[in-house]
């Protein structure tokens, strides 16, 4: 055994390795969307980032005159002072958002959304604030070829593409039917006063919430992307201390956060100090900096290796260029192929 051996971890290696039992958990906002569809979606529609929803969509015209600059500027808090003066106040506006954010597609390449989902593995979880249809689109298009072994989903805030079973707790892809009772799925909400969120009302989003702190609770790596965290939202933000806990006792634990080119890093991490232990974080300007994108799906074993085993880790980039989905998958497969048979 040469001495190499004993301080490097090549590409092989890590591909062969799949120790980490743990999840990597992956936080994803508006921003992450805006970032794999910077020129709109397939057919061009903008895909807006929150505090945009309002002129995106032209909205504001449908608040009243006392909240239309507001609407215009904070589109969350406009809607919950409405929302406050009865539901029936922004039924047009929760229409209207539904049936934006339901025609988007993605376009018929490799978007960073396919990249995203294959970079993890089925102990993982995605998290999403997002309404849109993206990641339930790109996870069914990746199954028509074969891939199954991908991260566990979740929608904080309802999502366009998935629908709930309330009688037997089952959700699935909006306009489907429940496996169990057979009854078409009813849409997730995805609007809610924003001043006033109670998540523990609705009984598919509360579920979504168990999830995302049972899954912090013992992830060993979490990634934000592309969510500011608006102050806000006081209870998604509480919700998410609850689940990663006293940040003095995730010492082993690394937070990265992915944002836009040119961000106020120093404003980012004071944003999420409390996810913070000390020095362990990472502030990146793309997704192809990130853990993930160096290590797919053995982001838990490299991170293990570089800092606690102390080794050189080579990286092992996944492709920026991939020509078709299917070129992307072959890509993948020398690390599927380890994992099945795990």
């Amino acid at each position: 055994m040469s001495f190499s051996d004993f301080f490097e971890v090549s590409v092989e290696q890590e591909i062969a390795d799949t120790s980490m039992g743990k999840p990597h958990v992956v936080l994803l906002g508006a921003g992450a969307s805006k970032a794999a569809l910077p020129r709109g979606d397939k057919n061009g529609i903008p895909v807006p980032l929150l505090r945009d929803v309002a002129a995106d969509l032209d909205l504001a015209r449908l608040f009243p005159s006392d909240l239309t600059a507001m609407a215009a500027t904070d589109f969350e808090a406009a809607y919950s002072r409405l929302f406050e003066r009865g539901p029936e106040h922004v039924r047009e506006i929760d229409s209207r958002v539904a049936a934006y954010f339901s025609k988007l597609e993605l376009p018929d390449e490799p978007n960073l959304y396919d990249v995203l989902l294959l970079c993890l593995r089925s102990k993982d979880a995605i998290f999403t604030f997002n309404w849109d249809p993206f990641l339930m689109q790109s996870r069914m298009r990746l199954a028509k070829f074969g891939i199954a072994r991908l991260p566990k989903m979740f929608f904080l805030h309802g999502n366009v593409a998935v629908g709930f079973c309330s009688t037997d707790g089952v959700n699935g892809v909006n306009g489907g039917a429940c496996s169990r009772c057979g009854d078409p799925f009813a849409p997730s909400r995805f609007l809610f006063p924003v001043e006033k969120k109670n998540y523990q009302e609705d009984r598919f989003i509360k579920r979504e919430w168990e999830a995302v702190r049972a899954h912090l609770e013992s992830t060993f790596m979490l990634t934000i992307f592309g969510y500011s965290a608006p102050t806000t939202d006081v209870e998604a933000i509480s919700l998410l201390k609850q689940g990663w806990g006293k940040v003095r006792d995730r010492n082993m634990e690394q937070t990265e956060i992915i944002n836009r080119p040119g961000s106020d890093h120093d404003a980012l991490e004071k944003t999420w100090k409390p996810f913070i232990h000390t020095h362990h974080c990472e502030i990146h300007d793309s997704f192809y900096d990130s853990w993930l994108a160096n290590h797919p799906r053995r982001s838990g074993e490299a991170y293990w290796n570089q800092y606690y085993e102390t080794k050189f880790v080579s990286k092992n980039a996944v492709p920026q260029d991939a020509p078709s989905i299917s070129g992307l998958v072959d890509w993948f497969k020398p690390l599927l192929r380890v994992e099945e048979t795990e």
